[in-house]
């Protein structure tokens, strides 16, 4: 047995987090034992910090860069020790219907669920993991862990923008400028697309302009859809992408869009955000309304590609840096309008 022991944080309750002193893992034949160098603080940790009953004790952390330690004798890829890589730590079982048809996002058996009283979760608040050999991706040697994290979020946009088949020329309205609609501005902008944010925050409208944004609008004082119709001579915005802002705003996106355009549902939506549809806006108008869930390998390894060549000020996401010792702290700071991404250095 593995003498070497590690730290692992542990959500025990909302907005309690504990140490506790485990064995690291064991290297198997098909996985590949890493040593974690930065965690991300995604929304979703966010959510269990905050409270959700029956959830505890919850192990987060899935936006994870490290370093490789050692490599299973049976991993097909040419990974050695020293290695910097980005893992995407979501289980994919490639057998189920969906993996076969290369939907691996939609995987029938993803893995862990919450049971109360059960240690879960994905498990990287920890100073080690071990990943399955295709969950590892290799990056830039030099890239900064703290972006490396950023591989997850980047890879479930790609998918976003794959799926809106955003193209050069096409006018964008964003949703909310969090750090998921300034990926979104971001990518629109790799496709030549000119970009319009709707969000609240003024501070947070101003960043969007920093990272590229055409235009910005606050919803609470402008009507979104005449703002984007008056920019595009009438018609609409041939895609728009919903981050954040609920029923309101997924209806400013749907009045926003020019025929036969196309709104993606990527951000979490509430119960309470349920709204009627009159059929007859598809019939006449033709329009799309989709969504995306995660990322798929490809997307990834994309993702991967993209922040080892440096070409996305993806640094200016990375709002401030904590110690793993005081990841309690950094919580507290993550929820903040004025954050974007905190990152937990090991």
């Amino acid at each position: 047995m593995n003498k070497e022991v590690m730290k692992q944080a542990v959500m025990t309750d909302p907005g309690k987090i504990s140490f506790r002193d485990l064995p690291v893992p064991e290297l198997t034949p098909g996985t590949v034992l890493i040593k974690i160098d930065a965690v991300g603080l995604c929304t979703w940790e966010q959510k269990y910090f905050a409270g959700v009953p029956g959830s505890y004790p919850f192990i987060g952390g899935h936006e994870i860069c490290g370093t490789v330690v050692a490599v299973g004798n049976e991993v097909a890829q040419k990974l050695r020790a020293g290695d910097r890589v980005s893992v995407a730590s979501l289980t994919r079982c490639g057998e189920c219907y969906y993996c076969q048809k290369g939907m691996d996002n939609l995987c029938e058996n993803t893995g862990d669920e919450s049971k109360p009283g059960n240690y879960w979760g994905p498990g990287g608040f920890s100073e080690y993991f071990v990943a399955r050999g295709y969950e590892v991706y290799k990056i830039n040697k030099d890239t900064d862990p703290a972006i490396g994290t950023l591989a997850e979020p980047l890879a479930c946009v790609i998918r976003s923008v794959d799926r809106a088949d955003t193209q050069f020329g096409d006018t964008v309205l964003v949703l909310g400028a969090g750090v998921m609609g300034i990926i979104h501005v971001l990518l629109a902008k790799q496709r030549g697309a000119r970009v319009i944010v709707s969000e609240v925050d003024a501070g947070r409208r101003q960043r969007a302009l920093e990272f590229g944004a055409n235009w910005v609008v606050n919803p609470l004082e402008e009507k979104v859809p005449a703002f984007v119709k008056s920019l595009t001579a009438g018609r609409g915005a041939e895609t728009v992408f919903f981050t954040a802002g609920g029923k309101a705003a997924i209806l400013d996106g749907m009045a926003s869009l020019v025929k036969n355009g196309k709104l993606i549902i990527y951000g979490a939506t509430k119960s309470s955000d349920v709204f009627e549809l009159d059929p007859k806006v598809f019939h006449y108008d033709e329009i799309y309304i989709t969504g995306v869930t995660k990322h798929t390998k490809d997307t990834f390894r994309r993702a991967t590609e993209l922040i080892s060549a440096g070409k996305l000020p993806l640094d200016r996401l990375i709002s401030r840096r904590f110690p793993f010792a005081d990841i309690a702290n950094a919580f507290g700071v993550a929820g903040n309008l004025a954050t974007y991404r905190i990152a937990v250095l090991m």
